[in-house]
């Protein structure tokens, strides 16, 4: 993961940027760690469980206090994602028209341009996906 300034990144800021190493290197002597109930799913696997309890047990050595907490809005993640995720990737990725940025595939008219270079300058998922994230910002979606 990236943790600075990109200058090729329109959304990236240019802030001071928090030392994390010296932050990890304290370890979890003390915290109060909250375990989501939501996130241990009927039907999951032995082997993850096995591995979920493994973690707790090495939290718990380490000095933490584990405590169960409850995250009762998880089960919209996902929705929300399906939601979001199409919306953003059809606003940022609009200005991909072939005019000022991305390819641009001609065609007989300014119209038959704009819908060549997106055609050919998108994948059909993406193009799936672009299509969802424009219903999704349409006013007609909002009132709904």
């Amino acid at each position: 993961a990236m943790c600075s300034h990109d200058p090729k990144d329109s959304t990236s800021l240019s802030v001071e940027t928090p030392d994390w190493r010296s932050d990890v290197s304290k370890g979890v002597k003390g915290m109060r760690i909250g375990i989501p109930k939501e996130y241990r799913m009927e039907g999951m696997s032995d082997e993850i469980d096995k591995l979920w309890e493994q973690g707790i047990v090495w939290l718990k050595a380490a000095g933490a206090e584990i405590v169960d907490i409850s995250l009762p809005h998880t089960k919209y993640a996902l929705p929300a994602y399906y939601i979001v995720a199409p919306a953003e990737a059809s606003s940022n990725l609009a200005r991909y028209d072939g005019m000022r940025y991305g390819a641009r595939i001609a065609g007989e008219n300014l119209t038959a341009t704009y819908e060549d270079t997106r055609a050919g300058g998108f994948g059909a998922e993406v193009q799936r996906r672009l299509m969802i994230g424009t219903y999704v910002l349409s006013s007609g979606y909002y009132d709904a």
